[in-house]
């Protein structure tokens, strides 16, 4: 029988590792960290705490604390030869203020126990490698690496009829696999700290300082996917998962389960398959041959519905995966047990190499993933082609919405998880996505202040340009030359007075481009660029570090030397939501002032948005009243899209909540560049942005 675990440890006012003598703010960040992860098993934390006061370095520093004390407290007995350390402390490459974290004496060392190989159940290989049947004229051994192997379904003798509305299951649960199952319960695993983050930049900072310590440091998808954390082998049993800029943790957990795949992807798999049953039909196996026939049945079922549009005007359908199968006549197929044949058979890469017009992108007809939760966890996003053509292409979509049940696989193993960023309030919209049936009251929430004194910041609202003209950026009037070219003389004059430099957020890429051109065209960047160097934010990641290196030296430059040339800074033009809106900051005269043109609320024609609006809805009204969820479902009837305005008038908190709240996040983010100043600064918002919905 398992020992007792120990008595967590004391609570903690003082962390020696800190490089730096804390403000009151940190130091009551880490203790409040502390005293959650030493809270027990099962914690969730929330703490918020403002762009600019050290999150990252007090993290680290407490859960870190946390973790030594936590296995000295049980340390009485002597520690057990050849317990590996992370490094020695007094290493000279090793910073000072990580040389209190000596190794870390595990408690025991992880028995790490290899999983007995066992084949596949459903697989079968039968004879010599090359089929018997396979002459000169196939292409002899030369295509025997393309062929299948033989294949059989699981009791099976084809696909089944799956259980519609309930969630399926795959493959059979044997005696072995139970035996397996227990192992792994039974197998001890060395306490760790995940940390994780949205973007590389963030744990960049620190990777290289903490990997000999029992902190790992993991981009979000690699750690939150569960078919990532099997395929890197991570077990977060008994470990504490950290997850910085948690500010939409629930939409990167759904986004991670999104699957698209468009009418020419669609086509070119059918061509392949059909190329490939053609060319092996006489040596594959009958389990191969039905298999794949019932994968081409199913991508020409697929083809159909995204390009037989007899409505004409309607592209746009919303469905629940019932109803999408129902729809094209292909519930008897069994979708579960054909996604494990495309796992388990390795298809993809048999008829990607077999193809003529190697390389291929073979992507899956439809993913996986949707097969694997329930009907209403998700929907199916039919994008048709109109009869006379469009630009874009028509598309399939899974949207999943549940972000409840992805947070409960890491919510159930993890010993504990502490969301952190600077913009997680309201906490019930997080518990209500997250974490439905856990209690407020068994939440753990922090917030506090900024460090920088509020004299220090100056906000300011502009309703109207230099010429008197109202400034509106609502969705119909933002593009009117009128606006940008007021826009633009609004600009000319901060660059003119706003030292060293200035960042501007626009709504979307589309609208600052739209914006530069138009500038470029009437001479507006010209005038700017006397006072002020004019940068871009790129739409490829990859490209980010070296434009933000280049405005860091370019206002140096400029401050050393701008007494010659008239030219005092830079303006950078970025995008509420982009990639440097999020987790990268603007200290000193990186970011004197920011303008934010608008309140960049999201357009209610984004099919997505306003199927998650009616999700949350259904789960908000179903708390209200309790298990009747018909509520939240009025609008969820029919298939056919009803206007997004109307959606959002429909609901009654939940859902309008959530979307007046995905604005003014974006906004508190993208102000909170701002906030790494050391002296001064100005923010900006520009415009009158009308938003009624009842």
């Amino acid at each position: 029988m398992p020992a007792p675990p120990p008595p967590p440890p004391p609570p903690r006012k003082e962390f020696p590792a800190f490089p730096f003598e804390p403000y009151p703010i940190q130091s009551e960040f880490m203790s409040f960290l502390y005293g959650a992860l030493s809270s027990g098993p099962g914690a969730l934390a929330l703490l918020e705490s403002p762009t600019g006061t050290g999150k990252t370095l007090s993290i680290i520093c407490s859960a870190l604390q946390w973790l030594l004390d936590s296995r000295d407290a049980p340390a009485t007995a002597p520690a057990r030869a050849g317990g590996g350390g992370a490094g020695t402390g007094g290493d000279d490459d090793e910073p000072d203020w990580m040389r209190d974290f000596t190794p870390l004496p595990p408690e025991k060392e992880a028995t790490k126990k290899k999983p007995k190989s066992k084949p596949p159940a459903t697989r079968k290989t039968a004879g010599p490698v090359r089929p018997d049947g396979l002459g000169e004229q196939d292409g002899g051994d030369d295509e025997v690496e393309f062929l299948l192997e033989e294949y059989e379904s699981d009791g099976e003798d084809g696909p089944g009829r799956r259980g519609v509305g309930k969630r399926a299951h795959c493959g059979n649960s044997s005696s072995s696999e139970g035996e397996e199952l227990d192992e792994e319960e039974e197998e001890e695993v060395t306490p760790k700290v995940y940390f994780t983050s949205r973007t590389h930049s963030q744990l960049s900072q620190f990777v290289g300082e903490l990997k000999r310590a029992e902190f790992a440091g993991r981009i979000r998808t690699s750690l939150l996917l569960k078919s990532a954390r099997e395929s890197l082998g991570l077990n977060l049993k008994n470990s504490v998962v950290i997850i910085d800029e948690a500010h939409n943790l629930a939409d990167s957990l759904t986004n991670m389960y999104n699957s698209k795949i468009t009418s020419s992807q669609l086509k070119a798999v059918l061509s392949h398959l059909d190329a490939y049953l053609d060319r092996f039909h006489n040596v594959l196996g009958a389990g191969n041959r039905r298999y794949i026939q019932t994968l081409t049945v199913l991508t020409r079922s697929f083809l159909r519905v995204l390009i037989n549009n007899q409505d004409g005007d309607n592209t746009m359908s919303s469905m629940t995966i019932n109803q999408f199968l129902f729809s094209l006549d292909i519930d008897n197929i069994n979708i579960v047990k054909l996604c494990q044949y495309v796992k388990e058979s390795n298809i993809i890469h048999k008829v990607k190499n077999s193809s003529t017009s190697y390389p291929f992108n073979f992507p899956m007809p439809i993913s996986s993933d949707c097969c694997f939760f329930s009907n209403d966890d998700g929907r199916i996003i039919v994008a048709k082609q109109k009869l006379n053509g469009q630009p874009e292409e028509a598309y399939l979509k899974f949207v999943m919405l549940c972000a409840e049940k992805i947070f409960s696989e890491v919510t159930r193993d993890a010993y504990a998880v502490i969301l952190a960023g600077g913009t997680l309030q309201p906490i019930e919209e997080t518990r209500l996505r997250l974490s439905p049936d856990l209690p407020p009251a068994d939440i753990k929430f922090f917030t506090c202040n900024h460090i920088v004194p509020p004299e220090s910041i100056l906000p300011i609202a502009v309703t109207r340009g230099p010429s008197g003209k109202t400034f509106d950026f609502s969705y119909n009037s933002r593009s009117s030359p009128s606006m940008i070219e007021e826009l633009g003389r609004f600009v000319c004059n901060i660059v003119t007075v706003v030292p060293e430099g200035v960042v501007m957020f626009f709504s979307s890429y589309d609208y600052e481009r739209r914006v530069y051109d138009a500038w470029m065209t009437a001479g507006t960047i010209s005038k700017i660029c006397k006072k002020k160097h004019v940068f871009r934010e790129p739409r490829n990641s990859a490209d980010v570090e070296a434009v933000l290196s280049k405005y860091k030296e370019t206002i140096q430059a400029c401050s050393k030397n701008s007494q010659g040339t008239g030219v005092n800074g830079a303006l950078l033009l970025a995008v509420v939501g982009g990639k440097i809106s999020e987790g990268i900051n603007f200290s000193d005269g990186m970011g004197r002032c920011v303008i934010m043109v608008g309140l960049p609320y999201p357009s209610p024609s984004d099919v997505e948005l306003i199927e998650t609006i009616k999700h949350i809805e259904t789960i908000s009204s179903s708390l209200l009243v309790g298990d009747d969820k018909t509520l939240g479902r009025k609008c969820d009837d029919e298939c056919e899209l009803q206007p997004g305005y109307d959606i959002l008038r429909k609901c009654t908190k939940g859902g309008r909540d959530y979307y007046e709240n995905l604005c003014m996040k974006a906004v508190n983010q993208s102000i909170g560049k701002l906030l790494h100043l050391s002296i001064c600064g100005a923010c900006y918002t520009v415009g009158i942005l009308s938003y009624t919905i009842r």
